[in-house]
C-alpha cells in the first residue's frame, strides 16, 4: 500500500471508528504549513465547527511500515484515540473574537527565508533575518502547546492593523509563555541533579553532589546564558519579549553576542573582546546541522545587542557600523582641522 492508498483508506473509513456524534462529521485531507515544516494532515471538523487535533500521516505512514505487526485497522484505532483525546476543542467562532483571543496571543520566531512561502500569507514582523509570526494558545499543558497561527484573513475579521496586533502580542505573550533566562552553568547542574534525583540517589549523597557541582562553577564560572520559556517551547521568541534585550544587558554588563541555538532557546555570551564573531558563526553552523533538527533550526546567524545605542543586528553588521563610525569620525576630525582658521604667513623681504 502507497502512501496515497493509505490516506484515502484511512479518510473513507475514520468515521466508522468513532463515536457517533462523529457520523457527520467532515473529513478533511491538506497540506498544512507550519514553520520549518509542512505534511500532510487529516483533520475531522464537527458539526458547530469544532476541530480536532490534525494528525500528521506522513508520520503515522513511517509508523505503520515500521511496524509489520500493526495492520490498517489499529491505524484507525490510533486515529481514533487521537481525535478523541481529552482537551479543549478549538472553537472557531471563538478565535475569531479579538476582545477574547488576544488575551492567548503569543509569539514565535522563524528564519525569513526558509519560511518565504508561508510568511505571504501571514501578518509578521521582521528583525533582521528573523521572523517574529503570531499564534494562539489553544491548550498548553504535560503534552505540549497546542495552537493556531494567525494568519491575514484572520487578521482582516478581527478588523484589526499588523501593528496593533503585534503590540498586543507584546503584552500577552509574556503572560501565556513566561520567560527564563539562566545561566548555562546553574541550568545543567539543576538538569543533572534532577536526574539523579529521579534515578533514586540518597539525599547525602545528593547534597555531596550539589555541594560538588557549587565549587566546580565558583572556580570556573560559564558566562553563557541561556534565555527561553518555562515550558521550553518556542523559548527563542522570549528574546523580544519587552525590556528582555536591555534586561540582559544589565545582567552581561555591556554587549553581548546571541547564538540561536534553536527556536526554543537562544544562549546570549559577552561581547568582552575575547570572542570572534566568526568563529561564533562557524560554531553555531556546525551545531544546527549535526545536533539541531531540521525543522527546530532558527538561523545559521550570529546576533549582537549594543547596549548604549540599543541595537540588535547580525554581529557583521555590528562589526561593520562600528568600522563606519570609526571612519566617520576620523573625516570629521580631519574637516574640523582644515576648517580651523590658520594664522596668515607674513613674507619679509630682506
Amino acid at each position: 500500500m502507497n502512501f496515497e492508498e493509505f490516506v484515502n483508506r484511512i479518510k473513507e473509513s475514520i468515521r466508522d471508528y468513532l463515536p457517533r456524534e462523529y457520523e457527520n462529521a467532515e473529513v478533511l485531507v491538506q497540506e498544512q504549513q507550519k514553520l520549518n515544516n509542512r505534511y500532510t494532515g487529516l483533520l475531522v471538523l464537527q458539526e458547530g465547527g469544532t476541530m480536532t487535533p490534525t494528525v500528521n500521516m506522513e508520520q503515522l505512514f513511517d509508523y505503520y511500515n515500521a511496524h509489520p505487526e500493526m495492520s490498517i485497522y489499529d491505524v484507525m484505532e490510533k486515529i481514533s484515540a487521537i481525535i478523541q483525546r481529552d482537551q479543549p476543542g478549538l472553537n472557531i467562532g471563538s478565535i475569531l473574537q479579538y476582545d477574547l483571543a488576544k488575551e492567548k496571543l503569543f509569539m514565535r520566531v522563524s528564519s525569513a527565508e526558509k519560511n518565504q512561502e508561508l510568511l505571504q500569507n501571514v501578518p509578521y514582523e521582521l528583525k533582521e533575518d528573523l521572523a517574529i509570526t503570531f499564534h494562539l494558545a489553544v491548550d498548553l499543558g504535560e503534552e505540549g502547546l497546542a495552537s493556531t497561527m494567525i494568519t491575514n484573513n484572520i487578521m482582516e475579521q478581527y478588523g484589526i492593523t499588523k501593528e496593533q496586533l503585534y503590540q498586543d502580542a507584546l503584552v500577552s505573550s509574556p503572560k501565556v509563555l513566561p520567560a527564563t533566562v539562566e545561566n548555562m552553568d546553574k541550568l545543567l547542574r539543576r538538569m543533572m541533579l534532577d536526574d539523579m534525583k529521579a534515578s533514586g540517589m540518597g539525599a547525602e549523597e545528593l547534597k555531596a553532589m550539589e555541594e560538588e557541582m557549587d565549587q566546580m562553577i565558583s572556580a570556573n564560572p560559564n558566562p553563557m546564558t541561556v534565555v527561553s520559556n518555562e515550558q521550553t517551547v518556542d523559548g527563542a521568541s522570549a528574546l523580544f519579549y519587552p525590556g528582555m534585550l536591555d534586561q540582559i544587558g544589565e545582567s552581561m554588563k555591556g554587549d553581548y553576542f546571541i547564538l540561536p541555538s534553536s527556536i526554543n532557546e537562544v544562549i546570549v555570551v559577552p561581547d568582552d573582546g575575547s570572542l570572534d564573531h566568526k568563529e561564533l558563526k562557524e560554531m553555531v553552523n556546525e551545531i544546527n546541522h549535526t545536533q539541531v533538527a531540521p525543522e527546530e533550526r532558527l538561523t545559521d546567524e550570529v546576533y549582537h545587542y549594543d547596549t548604549k545605542e540599543r541595537v540588535f543586528e547580525k554581529a557583521d553588521r555590528f562589526q561593520q557600523r562600528k568600522l563606519d563610525q570609526a571612519i566617520d569620525g576620523v573625516k570629521d576630525a580631519v574637516k574640523e582641522r582644515l576648517q580651523t582658521p590658520k594664522h596668515k604667513a607674513t613674507e619679509i623681504s630682506l
